[in-house]
């Protein structure tokens, strides 16, 4: 990420943004040296996830130990395969859920970007799904060339090309359906949202505006989201 840009963006939220960048130094502290396994087949589905649970959970408890000093007082592995199933999170101090979240979401990402780039042979070349091939997540931004749209996952880094007039969530093609918006200030970014399903995506054209990577341009661009939600949409999960 390009921290110096998402700072000079955000000069009220320099202890927020700061926070982020040593969490992700965390990481990248606390998973030297692990190694990635070769896999058989992408990570799709919450059972895929399964067997990566005995890794992600020391992980995990270590970089809650970097950040709070103590170890987590609860079954991490447990907490784990809740988060990733999208279930209710066991019982654990409320004043710990948020930290568990940040680790969790950290730790996972890291670890399917390193998983991805460790096994390219299975990211198919073709594919016209609106979710993630390799780790099933929707995209939460995008970018526009002059022949091609690309989707973009924030969980994996993985990037694939995708019809323009078609909904990655729902896949209508019904253009009356479907609609953008812009925003004073934000040059070369519209929120692209879908009638039918209620889900919105940013895309970023890269004919009008100069492109970081997808994880700097989602940063860059929360005043977008801020919008879509005013007006009913919600991003895809």
């Amino acid at each position: 990420m390009d921290w110096d840009s998402i700072l000079k963006a955000y000069p009220n939220d320099t202890a927020a943004i700061l926070g982020i960048r040593s969490l992700r130094e965390k990481v990248d502290a606390v998973m030297a040296g692990l190694t990635i396994p070769l896999i058989e087949a992408p990570c799709r589905e919450m059972d895929d996830f399964n067997p990566f649970l005995q890794v992600f959970a020391p992980i995990c408890s270590a970089l809650w130990k970097e950040i709070s000093g103590v170890d987590p007082t609860f079954d991490m592995t447990g907490v784990l395969k809740a988060f990733i199933a999208d279930s209710p999170i066991p019982e654990i101090p409320e004043s710990e859920h948020d930290l568990a979240e940040a680790v969790m979401n950290a730790v996972i990402s890291r670890f399917l970007h390193l998983l991805r780039e460790k096994n390219p042979g299975l990211v198919p070349e073709e594919w016209s799904k609106g979710t993630c091939p390799f780790c099933g997540a929707f995209p939460k931004i995008g970018f526009d060339a002059e022949d091609k749209r690309t989707l973009a996952c924030l969980s994996c880094g993985h990037t694939w090309r995708f019809p323009r007039v078609t909904c990655f969530v729902c896949g209508t093609t019904d253009h009356t359906a479907m609609g953008y918006f812009d925003a004073e200030g934000v040059d070369g970014v519209k929120v692209y949202f879908c009638r039918s399903c209620g889900h919105y995506i940013k895309i970023v054209d890269s004919r009008v505006r100069i492109v970081n990577d997808p994880e700097t341009e989602d940063a860059l661009t929360l005043v977008m989201d801020s919008l879509a939600e005013q007006e009913g949409f919600v991003a895809a999960e």
